[in-house]
């Protein structure tokens, strides 16, 4: 018997969010939807969060010394 098609689901891993606190739920929780929508795992995570910090730095720096 011939298959008819074969679909490969990319699974993306979510972060724990059982047992913490309100406050790091949340936050585990929106990184999870950020990892959902742009499908990233957590190193590309890593990368995403680290070049938003690095420019919402720049831009205070930048708005400081006007």
């Amino acid at each position: 018997m011939t298959k008819l098609g074969e679909i490969k689901l990319k699974q993306i891993p979510q972060l724990n969010t059982a047992n913490s606190s309100p406050l790091i739920r949340k936050h585990k929780e929106i990184l999870n939807l950020m990892m959902r929508t742009l499908s990233l795992d957590t190193y590309g995570l890593t990368w995403a969060q680290f070049i938003k910090g690095f420019g919402c730095g720049a831009l205070a720096v930048w708005l400081l010394m006007r």
